[in-house]
């Protein structure tokens, strides 16, 4: 009896034994598979920075929404690897890969990058064609522990994500950091516009009408607070983080010492076509009718005027920087855009190159006091963005019916007279906005 027992007992540990290799290697596969989990966590966090850095970095390098590929635009189709040890970034995609190495992802083919140039990013859903997509990929392999009984040494972790430019919902910026009524419509004025406002002032009132003057939009973003004589519909959406200047990377046309063309230009009367080039001095429009050829307008000191209502200006694809200082023929004082509010107007920026989309663009470092003016009424075109920076615009009214698309991005945005803005980027590459920001689409 004593040796069946023992027997008996020795069946039961050698079966208990042989189910305790595959219970161990069950739970070390949970450990294991829970610490994989962990480094995949990891993995993810790394590719997102590494992703939303280096279109940042983009985003601050390059302007507008037309780029070709160069030193600040990498261009990779297919997948490849970062640098290693990297110390300082050659460009805004080695900035994304440096965000990974400060995350643990350092060795040889431990990330990777792709892009792509006004297409849709492979791996994102849900969004389209974009002006710019960056994709990276974090690799790491993890030896297994306990479940290494079962055959399984290793695992291989990843981490994917994607961020790009894309068109922005705003079409109204105001940078001003503090102003009241950083946007402000007057009187008996009225704003309609397609797209959203974005007030970077953090005032009680940087948002602000009076009178009876109403505006509508459908977004109102705003860092302060909003002062106006109705309710806006929708509600504002305050307390928000500032924004950045959204064409901060876009590259002045041209050196900063500019040979004249012309110089003092004063088109008195008739039927005058202008041709581009470096205008010293700007130039000033009295009883004439002024056609501007297709092309770059340099307006090195003097700006743009107008004189009334015999004044008519017009130009297709046209684009004109506002800028001063030293030419060949001495220093010019900066002047600003006075478009007269009786004047007849239409302009239209180009549809492709570097400054698809932009129609006026003041220089950044113009003394400050000298607000834009563009006049016109309910029949002018503004066709465009209107960026001045260091400045205000005033506005006095611009139709919507012929006018695809205008944008406004100033110190601070005035509105004086009935003026609709819409956005429609159907003429522009992608079809998208001219003003970008940046997302991350996975």
């Amino acid at each position: 009896m004593r040796g069946k027992g023992n027997k008996q007992r020795g069946q039961v540990l050698l079966m208990a034994t042989l189910l305790s290799i595959p219970l161990f290697g069950m739970l070390g596969l949970v450990t294991d598979l829970g610490y994989m989990h962990y480094v995949k966590m990891t993995a993810q966090s790394a590719a997102e920075a590494a992703a939303q850095s280096a279109m940042v970095s983009f985003h601050k390098t390059n302007g507008g929404a037309s780029y070709t590929c160069g030193a600040t635009v990498v261009c990779a189709s297919s997948e490849t690897a970062c640098p290693t040890n990297i110390t300082t970034p050659a460009d805004p995609i080695q900035d994304g890969c440096l965000y990974a190495q400060a995350h643990g992802f350092s060795s040889t083919g431990s990330v990777t990058y792709q892009t792509g140039l006004n297409s849709a990013p492979p791996t994102a859903s849900g969004i389209g064609s974009a002006p710019y997509w960056v994709v990276y990929r974090t690799y790491q392999r993890v030896p297994q522990l306990f479940s290494a009984v079962l055959g399984n040494f290793s695992g291989l972790v990843v981490g994917r994500s994607t961020a790009a430019v894309v068109g922005a919902t705003d079409c109204i910026y105001a940078l001003d950091p503090n102003m009241a009524g950083a946007i402000s419509v007057g009187g008996t004025a009225a704003l309609t516009s397609s797209c959203g406002v974005l007030v970077d002032s953090n005032n009680a009132c940087a948002l602000s009408t009076n009178g009876s003057a109403t505006i509508t939009a459908p977004e109102y973003d705003v860092v302060g607070n909003v002062c106006t004589h109705a309710p806006l519909a929708p509600s504002a959406n305050t307390g928000i983080a500032p924004a950045s200047d959204p064409l901060a990377g876009l590259p002045v046309p041209a050196t900063p010492t500019y040979e004249c063309d012309f110089k003092n230009y004063d088109a008195k009367s008739g039927n005058i076509t202008l041709q581009p080039g470096t205008y010293c001095g700007g130039i000033s429009v009295e009883n004439a009718t002024v056609t501007f050829s297709a092309g770059t307008y340099i307006l090195a000191g003097g700006g743009l005027s107008t004189q009334s209502a015999n004044s008519v200006i017009s130009g297709t694809n046209v684009f004109f920087y506002n800028t001063f200082g030293q030419t060949d023929k001495g220093n010019q004082a900066y002047g600003a855009i006075n478009i007269n509010a009786n004047s007849t107007v239409s302009l239209t920026a180009p549809a492709t190159g570097a400054y698809a989309g932009i129609l006026f663009f003041d220089d950044r470092s113009a003394p400050t006091g000298n607000p834009d003016n563009y006049g016109g009424g309910s029949t002018a075109v503004y066709q465009g963005v209107i960026y001045n920076p260091k400045n205000g615009v005033v506005m006095y009214g611009n139709s919507s019916t012929d006018t695809q698309y205008t944008m406004v991005v100033a110190d601070y945005v005035t509105l004086q007279g009935t003026t609709a803005f819409n956005n429609n980027y159907t003429s522009l590459p992608g079809g998208v906005s001219p003003l970008q920001q940046v997302a991350l689409v996975e």
